[in-house]
């Protein structure tokens, strides 16, 4: 058994939760690093687990589109799985549809996306844009009930 002055000198339990915590953290981050350089789209969105994506939404709806293009799968680009079929190609650039393709890369909206915002990547376009904004450029071309 431990006398007074043993039990004094031990740390208490609530000073052990904030390093523990920062510990798991740590062990975390470094395996979503790993899986992230090898087949994590997701990483490109996320790369510091810390962070908080915008995510605001007025409508259920929007809060569905907005989760799907976080991911990176929409029924727009991914049912082809569900029935069977070749993955959807976009007519204009001959190259597979995908979420960031439609929102960063397709020469066709090129236009349209310079209305709406100049970002180069997945990660600047869900930090620095309001997602309403996102919302009405899917509107604009005309998938956002696709998505």
């Amino acid at each position: 058994a431990l006398d007074k002055k043993a039990t004094a000198d031990l740390m208490p339990f609530s000073d052990l939760k904030p390093l523990t915590a920062k510990y798991v953290y740590q062990v975390w981050q470094k395996e979503w690093d790993e899986t992230g350089l090898i087949s994590n789209k997701f990483h490109e969105i996320l790369p510091k687990l810390a962070d908080k994506l915008l995510s605001f939404c007025n409508t259920r709806k929007e809060s569905t589109v907005l989760n799907r293009l976080h991911i990176g799968h929409s029924h727009l680009t991914h049912s082809f799985i569900l029935r069977k079929e070749e993955a959807p190609v976009c007519v204009a650039c001959d190259v597979v549809l995908t979420v960031k393709h439609i929102l960063l890369e397709c020469a066709d909206l090129l236009d349209i996306r310079k209305k709406y915002f100049e970002e180069k990547s997945l990660y600047s376009l869900f930090r620095n844009v309001i997602p309403e904004v996102i919302f009405d450029f899917l509107r604009e071309i005309g998938v956002f009930y696709k998505i």
